[in-house]
């Protein structure tokens, strides 16, 4: 009999947890498969873990101590579980039955690395997720039929270029193969994307599976609205780091950027919001310079992304309006005269002036991880202008 290992990262979810582990125990009656739960809890505090302890003894609790984030908390599972098929589960959703048995069915089927399930909202009527898009080269990814009423289009199964982590199924030999969920998406958002769009570059295909449907609560983890849209700013940004060429980056995805932040930043006043393009400075260097990506390149992707972010502010004064596309955000500096070398050092001296209420530590530690990095950067431009000047 085959073994299934649902992994369910836990984080302050004692409104949910009750119903998501009581609903998961029903996906057994009669199955031809034998149901492993781990939940993964991220330091709550809350009493989800009691409850999990108290009500559910057939579950295993694994106690991380602290925020792992999304991925965090999925990888201590996966590395934890013992079944041949593995699925992630929200701690916000409610199973329906037949769930777990659609996503082994399409398992099964030629090809399939990852299959993912027909999420729908509280109503049970309307789709919050039947698959996903991603919209290139801002990397927007979207679910597919949102906000629309349930009907006969959003039963049909097929390939999606991504499904959610809410309910994502894979074998063993695909996390074998792939390797596990990128944790440098913390908190959360646009982990289940990258990992969907690694497994298709491995050459198999991602599944969505409409005869698994579960209820989901959507960003049951995530209440403050300025901290999730920086959230899923920061995802983004990875996730374009992650799959563009730098050069890409700055011919395609800077312009677009500069058109759509509007939208991206509606609504942030201090900064809350924008500080992401600015912790998106590191994850360049380091990815990037990993990959052998041009020097220069890099350093105009640096410019790019500094000048994309506004000044922050302390949240101690008056609100700071977002400056228009082509505004100076930092004082005049000789430096300027340099082109590359100017920009670069910019970025860098935005960066570490950069403040951060929630993640001031996590940035000091960054910055002095990249700044040999930076040094090696800064030299290789100093180089390629001396020449340019000869």
């Amino acid at each position: 009999m085959r073994t299934v290992t649902v992994i369910i990262p836990l984080w302050n979810g004692e409104k949910w947890i009750r119903s998501c582990l009581a609903a998961l125990a029903g996906q057994c009656t009669n199955a031809p498969f034998a149901l492993e739960a781990v939940v993964v809890d991220n330091g709550s505090q809350d009493t989800s873990p009691a409850i999990v302890t108290n009500e559910f003894p057939a579950a295993r609790l694994i106690r991380n101590g602290r925020n792992l984030g999304f991925a965090g908390g999925c990888n201590v599972g996966l590395a934890a579980a013992t079944g041949d098929v593995l699925v992630l589960l929200n701690q916000d959703t409610l199973v329906q039955p037949g769930w777990l048995a659609g996503l082994m069915t399409a398992l099964q089927e030629p090809g399939v690395g990852v299959a993912g399930s027909l999420a729908l909202l509280a109503d049970g009527a309307t789709i919050q997720h039947a698959g996903g898009l991603v919209e290139w080269p801002l990397g927007v990814a979207r679910h597919r039929g949102y906000g629309e009423a349930l009907g006969d289009r959003w039963r049909q199964p097929g390939d999606a270029a991504f499904v959610t982590g809410a309910s994502l199924a894979l074998r063993r030999d695909v996390l074998d193969r792939v390797g596990p969920l990128d944790e440098g998406f913390w908190p959360g958002y646009y982990e289940d994307v990258d990992f969907c769009w690694r497994v298709r570059e491995a050459g198999y295909s991602v599944c969505y599976a409409p005869d698994s449907t579960l209820i989901h609560a959507e960003s049951g983890s995530f209440t403050d609205s300025a901290y999730t849209a920086w959230a899923r700013l920061r995802g983004r940004l990875r996730f374009c780091l992650k799959h563009l060429s730098a050069q890409r980056f700055v011919d395609e995805f800077l312009p677009a950027e500069t058109d759509y932040q509007p939208v991206v930043l509606a609504g942030d006043r201090h900064g809350q919001i924008a500080r992401a393009y600015l912790e998106a400075i590191p994850m360049a260097f380091h990815l990037w310079r990993a990959r052998g990506e041009d020097a220069e390149r890099i350093a105009q992707a640096i410019a790019g992304l500094s000048q994309l972010c506004p000044p922050l502010e302390a949240g101690l004064g008056p609100p700071a309006d977002i400056p228009r596309p082509g505004e100076p955000l930092l004082t005049p500096s000789p430096l300027d005269r340099l082109p590359v070398l100017g920009e670069a050092r910019r970025a860098l001296h935005q960066l570490v002036i950069f403040y951060s209420e929630r993640r001031q530590q996590e940035l000091l530690s960054l910055i002095q991880t990249d700044r040999e990095y930076i040094r090696r950067l800064e030299t290789e431009i100093a180089l390629r202008q001396k020449k340019l000047s000869e």
